[in-house]
C-alpha cells in the first residue's frame, strides 16, 4: 500500500520530497505518486487525455502525461502585462488556449514536464505565481473585480492576505526557478507546520449587499461593511464548502455561517485562528472528511467561535443580519466617475480560445490595461473612456465576440467546469457538452416567455463543485458517463443550498426532464417569484412525485393513443 498523502506531506522536507529526481533525471513523461501529489501545492496538476488513454493502452503506450498549472491570482487582478506573458506561454508551453476560472485564476493546459520550470521562470519574472494555486493551504482569495474606491481597497487587501498565507517554503524557487537540489533545510512553515492543512482552504471577500464571489461557498467568507467608500468592518463567514461524494451520504455542501463581526485591524489574527483550528483539529484520517465545513459541523458554531476568540484575543461581536442585492455580472460598459470606467467581456466558458486572444491581443496593443477576472470567468477591461470601451466592443464583435448587451441573461450567469478530457476526477463531460444543453434549455424558457428573466444554470462533471453548482437554480452534476444528477432550488443570491431533483438522468433527458417543471413554474409563481425561490417552496421531493405521476400519465396516454 502506497504513502498517504499526510504521511507524504510529512515526509517530504516542506514540500521538496523527491520532485528534484522526478522531474530533472527522471525521463518519464509524468511524476511519482508521491511527487504528484507536492506538484499541486505549486499549482500543477498532473493530467493526460482521458479521450487517448484507452487508445494508448491498447497500443501498450505509457500515458501521455502533462500537466494544468494554474495561476494564482488574488481578486482575478493582472496587469496587460501579465496577460500578454500568459498568452504567449499558451502558445510557446501550452496547448494553444488557456483558462479563467471561477476562482479567479487561470490557468495552462498541455504543459510538459520540461516545460514546467520554464513557465514558472517567466510568470515570476512578471510578478505572478503559481505557489498555493492548489494544495492543502489557502488557494486563490477571491474578491469583486469591479474597480470603484471600496472594492480597490478590498482588492489591495485580498492581495496582502494571499500573501501572507502563502507558504513559507523555499521549494518553490529551489525547484523551478533556479532549479537546484537542496539538501541543508533550515526553514519552518510557522502557519502551516510541516503537515500542512488537512485538505484545500478557501476564502472570498463579499462587499455586503453584492455577493457576487459566492461567498458562502467558502471555508472564510469575509463580508465587507463600509461608509463613504470607506471600509468599517468585516462579518466572518465560517465553515462552506460544496463538494462532495456520491455514495457518501454523510459528506455534503454545507453554507458557511456566520462567526461574528470584526474591526478591520483585526482580520489578519482572526483568520489565521480560523486556519490553525482547521490545522490542528481538521480530519486528517480520511480526506473525504478533512475539509474545515465538517469541523464546524461537528464542534457547532458556538464552540468554534469561542476558540477562534481564544487563539485570536479578538472579541467577536454578533453580526448583522446580511441583506443580498441580485449578484452583478460586470458585463457590458459600466461608468465609474466621469466618464471613465470599465468593459465586462463575456468569454464562453472562461475559454481563451484563438480566436478570443487574438482580437484581445490587438486590444490590447491599443489600450493597454489592467484587467480583471470575475468569478463568472469573465474579463474586465479596467480604466477606459466610454469612447475608448465603445471602440473595444466594436474590436471585438468585428472578430465574432458577442457584446454583453446581446447575450441572454441565462447565458451571462451560467457555468460549467473544465471536465474531460483533462481533469482525472470527472465522471461525466460538463464544458463540451454544456453549450448544447444550455441552447436547448434557453429555448424552453424563451417559448415560456421567460426570456428576459435569469435562470441561474450550471454544470459540473464530479461532486467537486468547481463551478459551485449547488448554489444554482437549476445545477447538473455528473455521476457516471452520460449521466447527471439534477439539483433544483438555488437562491438567485447565492444564501441556499440546491436539493437533488432527480438521480442518474442521461445527457438527451436532461432538458425534457426539466421542462415540465419550468411548465408548472410559469403556472404557479408568485409575480417576480424566482425558478429558484419557487422550487425551494415547492419542495423537491414534491416536484420529483408530481413529475413521476405525470410522466406514468403521459405514458398511458401515449400507449392509449398507439392502441387506438
Amino acid at each position: 500500500m502506497g504513502q498517504s498523502v499526510e504521511e507524504i506531506k510529512g515526509e517530504s522536507q516542506h514540500l521538496r520530497g523527491h520532485l528534484y529526481s522526478d522531474l530533472y533525471e527522471s525521463h518519464d513523461m509524468g511524476v511519482s505518486e508521491a511527487s504528484r501529489q507536492l506538484l499541486k501545492f505549486f499549482g500543477m496538476y498532473q493530467q493526460d487525455n482521458r479521450d487517448r488513454r484507452q487508445i494508448r493502452k491498447s497500443a501498450g503506450l505509457p500515458s501521455a502525461y502533462h500537466f494544468m498549472v494554474r495561476i494564482a491570482l488574488a481578486g482575478g487582478t493582472l496587469t496587460a502585462q501579465q496577460y500578454c506573458a500568459i498568452d504567449a506561454l499558451a502558445d510557446t508551453l501550452g496547448q494553444g488556449d488557456f483558462r479563467l476560472t471561477s476562482r479567479q485564476a487561470v490557468q495552462l493546459h498541455g504543459v510538459a514536464k520540461g516545460d514546467l520550470a520554464a513557465l514558472v521562470t517567466t510568470v515570476q519574472r512578471v510578478g505572478m505565481t503559481t505557489l498555493a494555486g492548489c494544495g492543502d493551504v489557502e488557494r486563490n482569495i477571491m474578491s469583486c473585480p469591479a474597480p470603484d474606491p471600496l472594492r480597490d481597497q478590498v482588492q489591495a487587501i485580498a492581495a496582502q492576505l494571499s500573501q501572507h498565507l502563502k507558504p513559507r517554503t523555499g521549494a518553490y524557487l529551489e525547484l523551478f526557478v533556479e532549479g537546484r537540489r537542496v539538501y541543508e533545510i533550515g526553514e519552518t512553515e510557522p502557519l502551516y507546520g510541516e503537515r500542512y492543512l488537512p485538505r484545500k482552504f478557501k476564502t472570498a471577500f463579499a462587499i455586503a449587499g453584492d455577493n457576487c464571489t459566492d461567498v458562502y461557498s467558502d471555508d472564510i467568507g469575509i463580508v465587507v461593511h463600509a461608509s463613504n467608500h470607506q471600509i468599517q468592518q468585516y462579518t466572518i463567514l465560517v465553515g462552506g464548502g460544496l463538494g462532495h461524494s456520491h455514495g457518501l451520504p454523510r459528506t455534503g455542501p454545507y453554507l458557511a455561517q456566520p462567526l461574528g463581526t470584526i474591526a478591520r485591524h483585526e482580520l489578519v489574527p482572526v483568520v489565521e485562528a480560523i486556519l490553525t483550528i482547521q490545522r490542528d483539529y481538521g480530519n486528517r484520517d480520511d480526506r473525504r472528511y478533512a475539509r474545515m465545513k465538517y469541523l464546524v459541523a461537528q464542534w457547532g458554531i458556538d464552540a468554534f467561535r469561542r476558540e477562534v476568540q481564544r487563539r485570536s484575543e479578538v472579541l467577536l461581536q454578533a453580526p448583522p443580519e446580511l441583506v443580498w442585492e441580485a449578484p452583478n455580472d460586470h458585463l457590458g460598459w459600466h461608468e465609474v466617475h466621469a466618464g471613465f470606467g470599465y468593459l465586462g467581456v463575456y468569454i464562453p466558458g472562461g475559454r481563451m480560445t484563438p480566436t478570443l486572444r487574438s482580437a484581445l491581443r490587438v486590444v490590447l496593443q491599443r489600450y493597454p490595461r489592467d484587467l480583471r477576472i470575475t468569478p463568472q470567468h469573465n474579463l474586465l477591461i479596467l480604466d477606459l473612456a466610454e469612447k475608448e470601451a465603445r471602440h473595444i466592443a466594436e474590436m471585438l464583435h468585428n472578430t465574432g465576440i458577442e457584446p454583453a448587451e446581446t447575450i441572454s441573461v441565462m447565458r451571462r450567469s451560467s457555468m460549467a467546469c473544465v471536465a474531460l478530457p483533462t481533469c482525472g476526477l470527472a465522471l461525466a463531460e460538463a464544458e463540451r457538452v454544456f453549450l448544447g444543453v444550455q441552447e436547448a434549455l434557453e429555448r424552453e424558457w424563451r417559448e415560456l416567455g421567460l426570456g428576459d428573466e435569469n435562470l441561474i444554470v450550471r454544470m459540473t462533471g464530479c461532486p467537486n463543485n468547481c463551478v459551485r453548482v449547488e448554489l444554482a437554480e437549476v445545477g447538473f452534476v455528473g455521476c457516471a458517463p452520460g449521466k447527471y444528477h439534477i439539483y433544483f432550488g438555488g437562491s438567485p443570491y447565492g444564501t441556499r443550498l440546491s436539493q437533488k431533483f432527480r438521480e442518474r438522468v442521461t445527457l438527451d433527458d436532461l432538458v425534457p426532464t426539466v421542462r415540465s417543471v419550468l411548465r408548472w413554474y410559469v403556472e404557479e409563481r408568485h409575480p417576480g417569484q424566482s425558478f429558484g425561490d419557487w422550487a425551494h417552496a415547492q419542495g423537491v421531493d414534491t416536484l420529483s412525485r408530481r413529475w413521476e405521476q405525470s410522466t406514468l400519465l403521459e405514458g398511458r396516454m401515449v400507449r392509449a393513443e398507439n392502441l387506438s
